[in-house]
């Protein structure tokens, strides 16, 4: 079964989204203290698909930190470097001995886990580690960096002020010991885990750049601009896997049920969804609910999903 929506249809969905969530304010919401001032205000939506056509509304050249969105280019190169299921049993998510998501089941040994310190970043932490080559932050950065300019069509921005605040955020919190208490497992040492996290946290996107980065994933790894493969196109639904089981944080569940679509955000205040083989949506507001979700530029990415019946999960192919 196939769809068929008029990219007239599209172009006006976006604006009429833009228009609706530019000037609404939520209860509680706010920017996170690490980007406090940066963007206050602004608000912009990127659509982009696989076969190259753009839209763009509102402040869609404004940079923002990319923040656990990065994890998306850590993953396709991580696939690049091993099977699937290889990467899968080294990152194990569901049995991290750092005090995240412990179960409530009261037995002895969960007890025990619960009461191990917590690891800041430490699904993120474990992802890079596994990153070739083994002990060079500098190469490491540069292969990500790389790969992440490909996805994008341009480069990101590295933000030195952000940077330094990372560094000392993690030096604060002791963020070594405290890995090591945990009885964390890396598979490179934690000072170049660590150094690596912070800089790429320290990285700025626009939301065009999000966008570009999620239709790269919807058309089988070739970028629909530059038309240059960047990645196998089968290792497209391993990251749009994780990215359906990894984020957004404390939302994933109604997110997922919602609109059948994967998604990522940041503490920048960017959201990227992904229809694969149709595009990719961004969008981006500085205030975040909870702490953790951009809910604006979540909410006008749902209108245009909505509106249109996108979903992953959908049996109908759709074409614009």
């Amino acid at each position: 079964m196939e769809r068929t929506i008029r990219l007239s249809e599209l172009k006006a969905a976006l604006s009429a989204a833009y228009d609706k969530f530019k000037s609404q304010t939520l209860e509680g919401a706010a920017p996170s203290p690490k980007t406090a001032g940066m963007n206050e205000g602004r608000f912009g939506i990127s659509l982009r698909l696989a076969d190259g056509t753009k839209f763009d509304v509102g402040d869609t050249q404004a940079t923002f930190a990319m923040g656990s969105i990065f994890r998306v280019p850590v993953y396709a190169q991580l696939l690049t470097q091993a099977p699937v299921e290889e990467v899968v049993r080294k990152l194990r998510f569901d049995k991290m001995p750092c005090g995240c998501n412990p179960c409530k089941c009261g037995t002895e040994a969960e007890a025990e886990k619960t009461a191990r310190p917590k690891a800041k970043h430490g699904k993120s932490l474990r992802m890079i580690s596994l990153v070739q080559p083994e002990g060079d932050p500098e190469g490491k950065m540069e292969i990500l960096t790389n790969l992440m300019t490909s996805m994008m069509g341009s480069p990101a921005q590295f933000d030195d002020k952000l940077y330094q605040a990372n560094v000392k955020a993690a030096q604060e919190a002791n963020l070594e010991n405290l890995l090591a208490e945990a009885g964390f497992e890396l598979y490179d040492s934690a000072p170049v885990a660590i150094e690596l996290y912070n800089k790429l946290a320290s990285m700025l996107v626009t939301t065009e750049q999000l966008a570009e980065m999620g239709a790269t994933i919807a058309a089988d790894g070739v970028n629909p601009t530059t038309k240059t493969p960047v990645f196998d196109g089968s290792l497209s639904a391993p990251i749009l896997a994780m990215m359906t089981v990894q984020g957004p944080k404390r939302a994933k569940k109604s997110w997922n049920m919602i609109t059948g679509t994967p998604m990522m955000c940041g503490f920048g205040g960017g959201v990227m969804a992904v229809i694969p083989g149709f595009g990719s949506i961004s969008a981006f507001s500085p205030e975040l609910i909870g702490g953790k979700v951009p809910a604006r530029a979540a909410m006008a990415i749902k209108e245009v999903l909505q509106k249109f019946g996108l979903s992953a999960f959908a049996s109908a192919r759709v074409e614009a």
